[in-house]
């Protein structure tokens, strides 16, 4: 009944919760646009079909989206007051440029890409897809320059205990903003390539073998197949870079306690803050080191450095090897999936995997946000603000039943989220006959 512990918990499945939906709208939108593209270039009905079923995905995740992030900015001002009191100067900003793009950008243009085809002109619909697609990944990017400014704080002093701004493009471009923004938009490109091929393998293997499926169906392998060894090689370079500044992050990554030369990678291993050591390691020997260094003698600094400023061990480690494992998976499914289809088309075990991929992108998002997040602690803003510090005076009585209600609520509307999915999916686009008289995709419109 810490107040403290229950109002990190109650932010921590708040921000689970959100981050679900953006991170398939950043992406989605961009998908959406490649169909209209492909559409406007060749005529093709299918290509249209895969856009009107997935721009009802996307609105229905943006909306959840957008009411679950209302609830998390409460927080601020009754779990977490110290946080704006102390920051507020350069977080507040940042907040308020990700609301004006969200808002203003994807709400206005979102209802000209539901709406609008056959009641505006064709390039006007598609200049819509534009701006939505921009707009999800510039909302995300403020996000992501507050997140790692948090991190990585720079551009700023300090006046009477208060952080004013100095330089915005120090606080903005701060030193791990590229990593962090490559990396998360890379995630959300995997997570929205995993959900279209996975819900189209749904589609398909219940009988719906429209075109339209099946584009869906292999521009998500594709996708995937190219995205995930980029991320790959993103993650690399995001890793060394927290090498450098967030040394003690990596060693709860890593499990290394002690600094050592040629640190070995700890497949699986138990780490025990009490005797600070591990138990039941299985390691290979100086791959870590390599891993994170280019060198198999390189130096990793252990925990021990770190005593009373290192996060809890345990979650971070396992949170990064469930990262890890699944984008590994990411790899083999993919691959196997492009080269199945390029050889044979889709077929019934290759749609059973998709299926069983469908949220894998939701798995890896979360241990990522995991390691990211609890990996800073016990800092809330690195080296300006612990979080013991910036928590309210609110009872745990009060956050505990509000914890309650949150769970119980975003329960209820992950489950409602992916029933409507497979709702949708249940009906294929070519049955609206009040739509296709209407809008026609080889119709010519009036306008052009």
């Amino acid at each position: 009944m810490d107040p403290t512990i229950l109002a990190r918990i109650q932010f921590a499945a708040n921000i689970s919760f959100h981050i679900l939906f953006p991170t398939i709208t950043i992406a989605l939108g961009w998908i959406l646009l490649f169909f209209k593209l492909r559409f406007d270039a060749t005529k093709d009905a299918a290509w249209m079909d895969a856009y009107k079923f997935w721009v009802k995905v996307f609105a229905l995740t943006f909306a959840v989206g957008v009411v679950s992030g209302v609830t998390m900015s409460f927080q601020f001002g009754t779990n977490w007051p110290g946080y704006m009191g102390r920051v507020g100067n350069i977080a507040g900003p940042l907040l308020a440029y990700e609301v004006l793009t969200a808002f203003f950008l994807e709400a206005s243009f979102l209802s000209v890409m539901l709406f609008g085809y056959g009641r505006v002109s064709n390039r006007l619909h598609t200049a819509a897809t534009v701006m939505v697609a921009g707009a999800t990944t510039l909302s995300a990017f403020w996000i992501l320059a507050l997140n790692s400014w948090m991190q990585t704080p720079g551009g700023f002093e300090m006046r009477d205990g208060v952080a004013h701004a100095t330089d915005w493009m120090a606080i903005v471009f701060n030193p791990s903003m590229p990593y962090r923004v490559a990396h998360v938009l890379l995630a959300s490109g995997l997570t929205s390539a995993f959900l279209v091929a996975g819900l189209s393998a749904w589609r398909w293997l219940r009988g719906d073998r429209a075109a339209g499926v099946s584009r869906a169906l292999k521009t998500g392998v594709v996708l995937a197949a190219i995205l995930i060894p980029i991320q790959i090689f993103a993650g690399d370079q995001h890793g060394l870079n927290t090498l450098e500044h967030q040394p003690q992050k990596v060693a709860a990554m890593e499990g290394v306690w002690d600094t050592v030369r040629g640190a070995p990678l700890l497949l699986f291993a138990i780490p025990d803050e009490a005797t600070r050591s591990n138990r039941f390691e299985i390691a290979i020997p100086h791959i870590a080191s390599w891993i994170l260094t280019h060198s198999a003698d390189g130096e990793i600094r252990g925990l021990n450095e770190f005593v009373g400023n290192h996060p809890p061990v345990a979650p971070v480690f396992f949170a990064f090897r469930i990262m890890v494992g699944v984008g590994m998976l990411m790899l083999l499914v993919s691959w196997w999936g492009a080269w199945t289809i390029r050889r044979t088309g889709i077929t019934p075990w290759l749609a059973r995997a998709l299926i069983a991929m469908t949220f894998s992108g939701w798995v890896a998002t979360l241990s990522g946000w995991y390691v990211t997040e609890i990996g800073r602690q016990p800092w809330l803003v690195t080296g300006i603000l612990q979080t013991r510090d910036a928590v309210g005076p609110v009872p745990a009585g009060t956050v505990l039943a509000s914890l309650i209600m949150y769970l119980a609520l975003y329960g209820g509307l992950l489950l409602a989220y992916i029933l409507t999915l497979m709702y949708l999916a249940r009906r294929p686009e070519t049955a609206e006959p009040e739509e296709l008289g209407k809008n026609d995709p080889l119709k010519p419109l009036a306008a052009e």
